[in-house]
């Protein structure tokens, strides 16, 4: 994820502020399909899994947060 949208998300110290953060940064891409946050304790990370309703959208949203697919 790009570093400048890190710190958007960065400020959440529970799993729904943090959900509510990533949702709000998908929601100009369209509707979300599907959403996962799974949560490694032993590292200390927190990886997020999302489909947007719309696979076109979904590659923009890639590229534009920085992610992986």
């Amino acid at each position: 994820m790009k570093p400048e949208l890190l710190d958007k998300v960065r400020h959440a110290r529970d799993l729904y502020s943090l959900t509510r953060a990533v949702l709000s940064m998908c929601e100009p891409y369209g509707p979300v399909h599907s959403f996962k946050l799974v949560h490694n304790r032993g590292a200390a990370r927190v990886a997020c899994f999302i489909e947007l309703e719309s696979q076109k959208q979904q590659a923009a949203m890639t590229r534009a947060l920085g992610a992986k697919a």
